[in-house]
């Protein structure tokens, strides 16, 4: 029996893939921190015939290169990718062969970029599921829009992305389980379902891409609305073309951490006054908001390492997007300084160094924050309150300001709305929009509020770094409509802080 292995990392919304059977496996879109894999083929005695990228990534920075060093197993890539690091071009109709009539198949794809390819699987004459990368997730296909500056227009890549929906995709058997590189929060796309699996039958029925028949109508579609690419992305495209450097223990070695005691960690911070410098607090919000260093902004990294835990179909206990959020936010060049939680400061270097950012890591707070120990260092202290959602109108009332920190297309969905009197203020523009907020609400405070809590955390964070007071809705949008069912699901388009030709 064929046996296929989800790997879901939450912080990222990204999945990689084993597929194995009868003791032989492929690996497909593994992250960088490749241990964990090497680990699991020890574990179940698979050995590893290929390692697959779908694409060249520009999301985060993938582990072909450290799991192929370690295990001898060739990394398999589109003819199209133009990628310079060693590896075996595909044309389609490429097989990797599993065994008795089990094989891999190589589907050129192209729309998201030009050198997409998806993988099929055949099992004695039956193509059973399809790993699709970013060329089709649930309810979603792939932005085009993410190489105009590589030289590919993103109608080009739409176009493209027409023909691989109607002439490949739809040609697959309805019962064909489809498998994407990504779930709800990634950047490469829009409108991306919760599910983690689907089969192209209810992709027929529920995905737009599939519905539309008219280019022109499909054009639209794809290339308006999309979020904002994070200034990473062209970073992780380049790591991925050349291949990254090793970076996780795939062949034994680590790289250094660079832990600085408090006193010389505080002292740092002083010397890149004026420079492009990012100052990341890693801990939960409540600790955060109780006590942290004045100017840091608040990151969380969740629980759990940003690993979702998965139910057949879907996601449970999201802890957010910590990784696309940080290389959103913190632009490419920038020297970060990182706070975080005691023992947890290998975990944030290396879901750094996932999105390509590891060596921008100036230092890490070495031990974990201590207000009293920064104080007795001469280091200003600060301290946040956060809302309940039912103190929300009255906060309201009394003149405090609320900044819907989701994207423009959440802010305005029928189905959820917004708070009445909401202001929207998408996180990805929130730091260029200070001197607009200044200037339209003087001496006013803000509260931020988002899905779930994690983006209003962080929003919150860099308004008081900028100097506003701000406070965090607790628990978001969600505990909104629990509280305040009769204000919240309202439309107004008159609350958008700016005018729509920004989108």
């Amino acid at each position: 029996m064929v046996e296929v292995e989800t790997y879901y990392l939450g912080c990222l919304a990204q999945a990689s893939y084993l597929v194995h059977y009868k003791g032989v496996g492929v690996l497909i879109d593994p992250r960088r921190d490749a241990r964990l894999y090497l680990d699991h083929l020890a574990e179940i005695n698979v050995r590893l015939k290929g390692v697959v990228l779908t694409h060249l990534h520009a999301d985060f920075v993938a582990g072909h290169t450290d799991v192929s060093v370690a295990t001898g197993a060739p990394v398999f890539m589109g003819r199209q990718c133009d990628a310079r690091s060693p590896h075996c071009p595909v044309v389609e109709g490429d097989r990797l062969g599993l065994g008795d009539g089990v094989f891999l198949e190589a589907l050129e794809t192209p729309g998201h970029t030009p050198g997409c390819v998806s993988w099929l699987l055949t099992e004695y004459g039956t193509v059973t599921r399809a790993f699709t990368g970013d060329t089709l997730f649930v309810g979603s296909v792939g932005r085009p829009d993410l190489l105009g500056s590589l030289g590919t227009s993103k109608e080009a890549l739409a176009m493209m992305m027409y023909d691989t929906v109607n002439n490949k995709l739809k040609k697959l058997p309805d019962a064909c389980i489809v498998h994407p590189g990504h779930g709800p929060g990634s950047p490469c796309g829009k409108m991306l379902s919760d599910k983690l699996t689907s089969t192209i039958g209810e992709e027929r029925v529920n995905n737009q891409a599939f519905t539309l028949l008219d280019k022109e109508k499909f054009l639209e579609f794809l290339t308006e609305g999309q979020p904002n690419a994070p200034s990473y992305f062209l970073g992780c495209v380049s790591l991925n073309k050349t291949g990254p450097p090793l970076v996780e223990g795939a062949t034994g070695t680590y790289q250094a951490l660079p832990l600085v005691p408090a006193a010389e960690f505080y002292k740092r911070l002083g010397n890149y006054a004026g420079e492009a410098m990012y100052k990341l607090d890693t801990r939960e919000a409540p600790e955060f908001a109780v006590a942290h260093v004045a100017g840091f902004i608040n990151f969380p990294m969740g629980a759990h390492g940003g690993v979702d835990t998965l139910t057949p179909d879907k996601l449970e206990g999201h802890e957010g997007n910590f990784s696309i959020w940080v290389g959103t936010l913190v632009p490419p060049a920038a020297k970060i300084f990182l706070v975080t939680p005691p023992g947890r400061e290998r975990e944030a270097f290396i879901r750094l160094a996932r999105i390509g950012m590891s060596s921008n890591v100036e230092g890490i707070l070495q031990g974990g924050f201590s207000a009293e120990a920064a104080e007795q260092l001469g280091v200003a202290v600060a301290s946040n309150t956060r809302m309940e959602a039912a103190r929300v109108p009255n906060a309201q009332e009394v003149g405090q300001i609320v900044l819907d920190v989701r994207t423009r297309g959440e802010f305005v969905c029928k189905r959820n709305g917004h708070l009445a009197g909401a202001y929207s203020a998408p996180l990805c523009e929130l730091q260029s929009a200070t001197e607009e907020l200044r200037a339209r609400f003087p001496n006013k405070s803000f509260i931020t509020y988002c899905r779930g809590g994690f983006r209003s955390a962080v929003a919150s964070s860099v308004l008081q770094a900028a100097g506003f007071p701000a406070t965090d809705v607790i628990g978001g949008d969600a505990a909104l409509q629990g509280a305040l069912p009769d204000l919240t699901g309202k439309l107004d388009t008159e609350g958008f802080l700016v005018d729509s030709s920004h989108f």
